[in-house]
């Protein structure tokens, strides 16, 4: 399945420490490019179950957070794929 997102319509988050946030999230993105190995992230095919696990894991969600965000099954199932 390719599917496809546009963000132009999601909504602005207001976060207590928006530098911090920004911070993890890039250091994020870093880390994508290096796996990467200088191809396009753009193109990168990967797990948008693991890929919003990091996501949550980056902003400092607690476990009970993260299920919250994640679900139960997605994040019970990310939790096994890590070997968490």
């Amino acid at each position: 399945m390719d599917v496809q997102f546009l963000t132009r319509k999601a909504a602005r988050v207001v976060m207590p420490d928006r530098a911090s946030t920004l911070a993890n999230l890039s250091v994020l993105r870093q880390e994508w490019e290096q796996a990467a190995e200088g191809d396009s992230l753009i193109n990168v095919p990967a797990s948008v179950g693991l890929l919003l696990f990091d996501v949550t894991a980056r902003l400092g969600l607690t476990r009970e957070e993260q299920a919250q965000v994640l679900g139960d099954q997605l994040f019970r199932e990310a939790l096994v794929k890590l070997q968490l």
